[in-house]
């Protein structure tokens, strides 16, 4: 449903003739100026007096000058070659770098791996503290 504000905004932005409103808001707006004509009536005359004075401006065309001036004044469009070649210089650098690390790899080889350290075998050997110390301290742990 149109609220009276929305109403008086279509108005304002299209004028005070229904028919050049946007195409869903012409019957909503229309069953709302029937059942509120004595407070959109005034909203549309309003609109209408605006579109009168409107029509009677003299359309004006832009002229060459102002023209070259707005074409003139216009952003240039970013140098893509510059960026394309700082692209490229990153990626040349980037790729030195990786070939750099390869090569040195390389050169520099894998180190030969150690011998084998063979540990002789010996008897393990568990070491058990029976006292009776260590079993009461394991027992009651706040007596330490």
């Amino acid at each position: 449903m149109m609220t009276l504000e929305r109403f008086e905004d279509l108005a304002e932005a299209y004028g005070g003739e229904i028919a050049r409103w946007p195409e869903g808001e012409r019957e909503t707006a229309r069953a709302l100026l029937a059942v509120n004509a004595a407070r959109l009536a005034p909203v549309l005359s309003a609109a209408a007096q605006m579109d009168r004075l409107l029509d009677l401006a003299p359309a004006q065309s832009a002229d060459a000058a102002l023209l070259g001036r707005l074409v003139a004044a216009a952003p240039r469009a970013p140098d893509t070659a510059r960026r394309w070649l700082a692209g490229l210089g990153a990626v040349l650098g980037l790729s030195a770098a990786a070939f750099a690390g390869i090569a040195v790899g390389v050169a520099v080889g894998r180190p030969e791996a150690a011998a084998p350290v063979v540990v002789a075998e010996q008897p393990v050997v568990t070491a058990v503290d029976t006292s009776s110390a260590l079993q009461d301290a394991i027992a009651e742990p706040s007596e330490l």
